[in-house]
């Protein structure tokens, strides 16, 4: 079989493709492990090469430096992960930037069938060549799921995280806030697959119209009118007290009362819109004539504001609707600021904790290995910056010896030309073989042309 030949410019314009692809594959240095750092959110990688049935990870530049010529897949962002590079989960592979002596073991590195280049609910073997899906990642459990195996999706561009319907029901409290103005619901069957099969944007009412943030889903349309009465009324109702002492009427003023009328459209998938008319009385106790029982009031009404007054522990989880569908599975698409939702109270705090998802409240720092600075030069600006790095002796020699290997080079490539042969790897090699044969005779040094 005749062996392939291209020109010298072709040559040349193939170097210069394979220099911008690596300038968009390797835009950071990889000279440093992440080891030293411990547990982190980092890019992570998996080498089918080294362990193809057993999960292990490396860091970004590991993957390049000790994995580069492997068959590697990309997990992208992993939590709390430290390099597995060079310890005993690679048996025969050592790491080249970090050796690694004390032999310590991962133990705390949480593993998936990610790490094995499997993914989503489908569990396939993922080959980006043949991959056609929008694959999206849930920022829980950090998994990648097709869109054909979500089912129905919004568009990418409105919103900004995705939660998987196993994170949600591992994490149940999530479904308390789903009805808030930040997420669209994807929901399915428990017994009918993962497919969503009905969406709802909670960003919006029953009638199309945007929803304001703060705004419950059973709360699309709100009207409040609020009246005060300034004079005696005759039909002051009758007032009991919630505590176990009833208080006489006449301890009460008309002046103070207020009626608050709040209409609510509550709109679901099932049932049809519904007004509700609450009407409100709110009446408050005034002072007592009694100038001792005016100061035991305002004590006891002190004792009652600081036990049941507000308090930076509230907890915004009590102050969220039912799940709104506990028979249903569901996904959610979060947009920006839906973390700010999340109650910090220390009973949801110490939830957070054991559900071991205390990261949810806020966005997380991802490590990210230093800029290469040289990565937007050629190789030519390249070995020119390195050259003039040089003191002038070493730079003279360089010189010479780059100027001796082109008359050389031009003077063996002649013949060719004058023949019109072509020159093939056999003839590079013959060439070089010989020169070097040359040097060692001569007692020149190697790396010498």
């Amino acid at each position: 079989m005749a062996e392939e030949t291209i020109t010298v410019s072709e040559y040349i314009a193939e170097q210069e493709r394979l220099e911008k692809e690596a300038k968009e594959l390797f835009p950071k240095k990889f000279d440093v492990c992440t080891s030293s750092l411990g547990y982190i959110r980092q890019p992570v990688y998996a080498c089918l090469t080294c362990n193809p049935t057993e999960e292990a990870g490396m860091c970004y530049s590991c993957s390049i430096s000790c994995h580069g010529d492997h068959n590697l897949v990309e997990l992208f962002t992993k939590r709390h992960f430290r390099c597995d590079c060079g310890t005993e989960k690679f048996k025969t592979m050592a790491c080249k930037l970090d050796p690694k002596t004390d032999g310590h073991t991962k133990s705390l590195n949480q593993y998936n069938h990610n790490y094995l280049g499997r993914f989503c609910w489908c569990d396939v073997q993922y080959d980006p060549a043949k991959e056609e899906s929008t694959m999206f990642q849930c920022v829980l459990c950090e998994d990648w799921f097709h869109d054909t195996c979500i089912g129905i999706t919004p568009h990418a561009d409105d919103f900004d995280d995705f939660i998987c319907r196993d994170c949600t029901k591992e994490h149940p409290f999530l479904r308390r806030y789903a009805q808030n103005a930040l997420f669209m619901i994807g929901l399915s069957k428990k017994d009918g697959g993962p497919k969503a099969v009905t969406m709802v944007d909670c960003s919006k009412d029953s009638k199309g119209k945007a929803k304001a943030s703060g705004a419950k889903d059973d709360e699309s349309e709100v009207d409040i009118t609020t009246t005060t009465s300034t004079t005696p009324s005759a039909h002051t109702p009758e007032i009991k007290d919630n505590d176990k002492d009833s208080k006489d009427v006449s301890t009460l003023s008309s002046t103070t009362i207020t009626t608050t009328t709040i209409t609510s459209t509550t709109a679901t998938t099932t049932t049809p819109e519904a007004e509700t008319t609450i009407k409100v009385q709110v009446k408050r106790s005034i002072e007592s004539a009694d100038i001792g029982h005016d100061k035991e009031n305002k004590d006891e009404e002190h004792k009652r504001i600081k036990l049941e007054g507000p308090s930076k522990q509230d907890c915004k989880l009590k102050e969220q609707p039912e799940d709104a569908y506990p028979d249903l599975t569901m996904s959610l698409f979060a947009s920006e600021g839906w973390r700010d939702l999340l109650c910090q109270c220390s009973s949801c705090t110490q939830l957070y904790i054991l559900e071991a998802c205390e990261f949810i409240t806020g966005e997380e720092e991802v490590y990210e290995d230093e800029d290469d600075d040289e990565a937007e030069t050629s190789i030519l600006e390249s070995g020119m910056k390195k050259l003039n790095e040089m003191d002038r002796v070493q730079m003279m020699e360089g010189m010479l010896a780059y100027s001796k290997m082109r008359d050389e080079i031009r003077d063996f490539l002649a013949p060719f030309s004058e023949q019109g042969k072509t020159v093939t790897q056999s003839d590079i090699q013959a060439f070089f073989a010989a020169k070097m044969e040359q040097r060692a005779a001569a007692g020149a040094k190697p790396n010498f042309f």
